[in-house]
């Protein structure tokens, strides 16, 4: 047996003096690789080449025996070894989604600013919160395509060690947007709940963990920005510093998360219970709060994909998962925040395809061989509507802009409306029982 085993060494380590000479921490890591996957010095490109468990242990025994200088140039000998192979890839996945969603969220935010513009003629506090992580999430969207460029989405041994230095400082970065853009639609929902709700007390707890969650959010940046003194060792590995555990601070990070997202959860159900509602709109509540639960589903999920991505040595591979689910938790905390604002452009449609049928009716009409017959038809038709309104309790006073109210009835539908849905601000109910009160007089 020793004899064999000796002879399977020696064969493992001519195997490997077929490759260009790797540095000498490596040789071992390429002699167990070769030895474990039974490379031979007639297939050991194949051998090598295509099987990725082969590649990502040796992988692992390069990065925990060699500086990161011999890293890099044993990265570049494997690369010219398996030049003309395959190389496995998951940038176009990661492209797409980091478009596809990000391009919904934006779209939901516009129309929330469109309908509050057109009620209110003036954007909120927790309009331009929700602008302002949207605009910070779209940049973060952009960082992912330009970091998928330079490799992300590789495995670890295939990306140009070139960039390696760039693709650091980037992950660098977006922790940064990360965090800011997670802050901020969170203190989004929290001004909307604010102006939404007239509970003072109410009020006051949603001022507080708005606080809170500016306090833990600066603690977990300050944590980011330095966690390698100097910072520059973030990035050159070739300079030694002194660096804290990232790993511990993304679940700290991440526990906070899902805590925010429950107590976001959590906190207007008191209020909502005291209201009562239709079942449409017990319908659109449950799915506001469906998607508030899922982006708190997604926090879970993203820590799962953290703790296993602590273990990791194919880091620019797996960490895809987390970025997938940072997006989703992101973008979907956005959404949450936004869509309530939304129910005044559904609530006008029905208006707009009256509008329509009526003008193709006109239309029609104009066409008519029998002009005399049109007239005396509109006639009777104003006649009939004229009696109809004379005899109706709910006859309309005058066309209203959208947006306005015209009666007692209207203004308190619209401020039920607001408690709920969030389409107009106590102040612009307010004005709307002046406006009530002036066409009284």
């Amino acid at each position: 047996m020793t004899f064999a085993a000796n002879a399977e060494d020696a064969n493992s380590t001519s195997t490997v003096v077929q490759l260009a000479t790797p540095p000498t921490c490596a040789m071992p890591c390429f002699i167990e690789g070769f030895r474990s996957g039974n490379c031979t010095v007639t297939n050991f490109k194949d051998c090598m080449c295509t099987n990725i468990a082969l590649q990502t242990s040796m992988s692992a025994c390069v990065q925990t025996s060699c500086e990161f200088g011999d890293q890099v140039e044993t990265a570049k000998i494997s690369q010219n070894t398996c030049r003309g192979y395959p190389v496995p890839e998951r940038r176009k996945f990661s492209k797409i989604f980091s478009i596809l969603l990000p391009s919904i969220t934006t779209t939901i935010v516009f129309l929330r600013c469109v309908a509050r513009i057109q009620i209110t003629h003036k954007l909120w506090w927790d309009d331009w919160t929700a602008a302002v992580a949207l605009q910070n999430g779209d940049m973060l969207t952009g960082i992912n395509l330009s970091v998928a460029d330079l490799g992300f989405g590789l495995h670890y041994w295939d990306i140009d060690p070139s960039n390696g230095q760039k693709i650091l400082q980037i992950f660098y970065a977006m922790q940064m947007l990360y965090i800011f853009v997670q802050i901020v639609a969170k203190v989004s929902i929290c001004c909307f709940y604010t102006r939404v709700f007239i509970d003072q007390r109410f009020r006051r707890v949603a001022k507080v963990f708005i606080i809170f969650l500016l306090t833990h959010a600066c603690v977990f940046l300050l944590l980011m920005v330095f966690q390698c003194l100097p910072i520059q060792a973030i990035w050159d590995k070739e300079i030694k510093g002194r660096c804290l555990s990232v790993t511990d601070i993304s679940y700290g990070g991440a526990a906070f998360s899902i805590f925010d997202d429950i107590i976001l959860i959590i906190m207007p159900i008191p209020e909502l219970m005291k209201l009562q509602l239709g079942r449409k709109k017990k319908f659109a509540l449950a799915f506001m709060f469906a998607i508030g639960s899922f982006a708190c589903v997604a926090s879970m999920v993203r820590l799962q994909y953290l703790i296993s991505f602590a273990q990791t040595y194919d880091a620019t591979w797996d960490y895809i998962d987390i970025v997938i689910w940072s997006s989703v938790e992101l973008n979907l905390a956005i959404m949450c925040g936004s869509l309530p604002a939304l129910r005044p452009l559904f609530r006008t449609f029905p208006d707009f395809w009256s509008t329509v049928r009526e003008t193709e009716q006109s239309g029609y009409q104009r066409q008519s061989r029998n002009p005399s017959v049109t007239i005396k038809s509109a006639r009777s038709r104003n006649s009939n509507a004229h009696a109809f309104h004379a005899a109706s309790p709910r006859q309309l006073i005058q066309p209203r802009p959208f947006g306005s109210a015209s009666t007692n009835e209207d203004v308190h539908e619209m401020r039920e409306t607001a408690t709920i849905l969030g389409t107009g601000s106590s102040d612009d109910l307010k004005e709307k029982d002046w406006m009530v009160g002036k066409q009284a007089s």
